[in-house]
């Protein structure tokens, strides 16, 4: 019997091996998997970010309600259209007045003018970090009134306000999301040496309107409609949060409380003030 000839390595290595064109193959379906999950993991990344954004306005909202229990129902608007009333803690900007209700550490007592830089509450993860701006929420500090035609038109700054003087809480905006701060420039002018806390937070209410959008005071914008792709999250006046629609965003009214009665809401007793607006 003649015994077969035996088979070389180099042989049994080429049978093994992988062609060209099967190398070639693997790597275009692996490109082709890449290409399919990457936009899937981007989506979820921002998916993330919005939740965490909504839960940051859904903790603002609590604290708004534990603010209005303690001060006779009044919710915070526009704090910087009142006369300078810097010791009255009804007249404080809401990322202050709030502040205390999210954070027990942060108290009116605590005089340590901080900027916020701990208050991870009060930023978007979704907001690009280009500007140093450490609050990236402004809210609806807008005045309406009823002209002699009984059109509802733009009024004045509104101060605080009773949650039971609104009719609608659960449609009307309260706060969301501060557009980037393009060159600086309100940083600047904002977070300057000496700056106190109150002079800070009170930039973030939002006091001026150009048509259904509500503006920078020299013209640009002070909201992001599209800060989660088609739209935003919105706090409303009764405290809860929810994703919001670019176009709804810009429907003038959705910020309009409905509550025509200007009165200043009722100063802190003395023994009461603490010099809140030094406080962290």
């Amino acid at each position: 019997m003649i015994a077969a000839p035996p088979i070389s390595s180099d042989a049994h290595l080429r049978d093994r091996a992988f062609t060209l064109i099967e190398l070639l193959i693997v790597i275009a379906i692996i490109a082709v998997l890449i290409g399919i999950l990457l936009p899937a993991l981007g989506s979820g990344r921002e998916r993330a970010r919005m939740v965490l954004c909504q839960s940051n306005q859904r903790q603002i909202g609590m604290a708004q309600q534990f603010y209005a229990d303690e001060f006779d129902e009044y919710i915070i608007r526009e704090a910087g259209g009142i006369a300078c009333r810097e010791d009255d803690r009804y007249s404080m900007p809401w990322a202050l007045g709030y502040r205390p209700y999210i954070d027990s550490t942060k108290n009116w007592d605590v005089i340590r003018n901080d900027w916020f830089e701990d208050a991870a509450y009060y930023r978007d993860p979704s907001r690009p970090d280009v500007d140093g701006h450490q609050i990236h929420y402004v809210n609806n500090g807008m005045g309406f009134h009823r002209n002699d035609a009984g059109e509802v038109e733009w009024a004045s700054f509104k101060p605080a306000t009773k949650r039971y003087a609104m009719p609608f809480t659960s449609s009307v905006y309260y706060l969301t999301g501060y557009t980037e701060d393009e060159d600086g420039g309100y940083y600047r002018g904002i977070y300057r040496p000496n700056a106190t806390n109150w002079r800070v937070a009170v930039f973030y209410d939002a006091r001026a309107r150009n048509g259904f959008h509500v503006r920078q005071d020299s013209g640009g914008r002070r909201t992001e409609p599209h800060r989660h792709g088609s739209g935003a999250n919105i706090l409303f006046m009764d405290g809860h949060a929810s994703f919001t629609r670019a176009e709804d965003m810009d429907d003038e009214t959705n910020w309009i409380d409905l509550d025509f009665r200007y009165t200043l809401p009722p100063s802190s007793p003395a023994s009461d003030i603490r010099k809140c607006p030094q406080g962290s």
